[in-house]
């Protein structure tokens, strides 16, 4: 497998992480920063008329680092400094009309969430801009965005069988200023969502868009709704979608990102993998918990308690029912702590065909390559609970999928061994392997 970056080819994540056998009887958990709340936040900086200092415990994922790396490619100035364990990223806002193609290309790394962004943010140029990412992000599909905006006379063509690179050219609706219609399709991702109201900041005009199909990963959008509205512009809810109106961004000097509560996931197989106390730190307010507050109203049900920092395994749990549907980066390490606990059915997971990998069918994998079993029945994910732990022969694969891997990497803290995909880790959560001690 290759990857691509400025023309030149990579490798890939193919190499052998090796992964201890640890015991482990306390532990300080660290939540890496959000990088659904920064990678939004890059892109409305980018059009801000000004200077943005955003401030994060941690240090950054690859995601967000593709992120910045996208928006230098069209002329955003972004510099970074690192103190302890503070990072602060500047950004100088070009405003509404300032992308420029320093670059005829843009490499979006393995981020769906700043590809898709991306594409919006480039349809308001003149400048034809290829698109294009690593191996993984390469296979992701993208039609219903592709679909939005040939709707809005972008010019959008495939150079290859592979959905990617993609070349685009704007400007959108020919720089019209009458108002337009849109339809979107919604049933499979959020993000074109996304894109349509941040990109919406660059529009000649006001647009209505109208969803199509039944709306997934619901608090991702509504983050990027509330971030927009709260920074400058006026998006309304409609009986159809969202009206988007004209609007200019306006953000504050200094913003702080929260926490990743979707991480926490980890932290509680961790607990209740090896019977460990553990501390929590940088768990965010529920308005920025983006679903993943599941976790912590269903710890119960999975023998965990959860007292202010303070997570514990207590007993075996029961069998209980989890929706996923605004919170399906959990699917893969919330399987695996439901086969150890009481057992349980997971739904609202068909969307999650469209990540890195197929996560319902390399969940289903990684749990095998463990002894541990898991029945989808084309809705659900059914998990019996008291499973046992058994010792993979050979190194696990982890389909060049980030969550796949951390689990992989969890579950082989219990007997040592390899896994595949050395780094899959840095595209959220650099520290992830250093947290562990490894």
């Amino acid at each position: 497998m290759t990857e691509y970056r400025s023309g030149t080819l990579r490798k890939s994540f193919e190499e052998l992480q090796h992964i201890p056998k640890l015991d482990l009887n306390s532990i300080n958990y660290y939540l890496p920063p959000s990088k659904s709340h920064m990678i939004r936040i890059l892109a409305l900086a980018a059009i801000n008329q000004g200077v943005c200092n955003i401030r994060l415990n941690g240090i950054l994922g690859n995601d967000i680092e593709s992120m910045i790396y996208s928006l230098q490619s069209i002329g955003v100035n972004i510099t970074k400094q690192f103190e302890k364990r503070v990072t602060i990223v500047t950004i100088y806002g070009v405003g509404k009309d300032g992308f420029s193609s320093l670059n005829s290309s843009v490499d979006c790394g393995n981020s769906g969430t700043a590809l898709r962004i991306v594409m919006g943010l480039i349809s308001s140029m003149r400048d034809e801009i290829t698109l294009f990412g690593d191996e993984s992000l390469s296979k992701r599909y993208n039609q219903s965005m592709i679909n939005s905006l040939m709707d809005a006379d972008v010019l959008v063509e495939k150079t290859t069988d592979s959905n990617l690179p993609l070349k685009i050219k704007g400007p959108w609706f020919g720089d019209s200023h009458t108002n337009k219609i849109i339809t979107l399709d919604c049933s499979k991702s959020s993000q074109p969502l996304t894109s349509w109201m941040i990109s919406s900041a660059l529009f000649p005009c006001n647009v209505d868009l109208r969803l199509l199909g039944p709306a997934v990963s619901n608090r991702h959008y509504l983050l990027t709704k509330e971030l927009c509205n709260r920074y400058g512009a006026d998006i309304l809810a409609t009986d159809y979608g969202y009206r988007l109106n004209k609007w200019e961004v306006s953000l504050p000097d200094e913003i702080t990102i929260p926490g990743d509560s979707s991480m926490a996931s980890f932290a509680i197989l961790l607990c209740k993998l090896h019977t460990c106390n553990l501390q929590l730190s940088n768990w965010p307010e529920n308005n920025d918990s983006l679903g993943n507050e599941i976790l912590r109203d269903s710890a119960k049900y999975l023998g965990i308690s959860w007292d202010d920092n303070a997570i514990n395994s207590l007993n075996k749990g029961e069998y209980s029912s989890y929706d996923l549907t605004d919170c399906n980066d959990l699917i893969t390490p919330l399987a695996v702590t439901i086969s150890l606990a009481g057992g349980g059915e997971i739904t609202g997971i068909s969307h999650t065909i469209y990540k890195e990998s197929n996560r319902i069918e390399s969940t289903l994998k990684l749990m095998d390559n463990f002894g541990l079993k898991g029945i989808f029945d084309g809705q659900k994910i059914i998990i019996e609970g008291g499973q046992e732990l058994i010792k993979p022969t050979l190194p696990v694969d982890c389909y060049d999928d980030h969550r796949i891997f951390m689990t992989a990497a969890i579950l082989m803290t219990k007997y040592g061994g390899d896994i595949i995909g050395k780094g899959l880790h840095s595209i959220a959560d650099f520290d992830f392997l250093n947290r562990l001690g490894i």
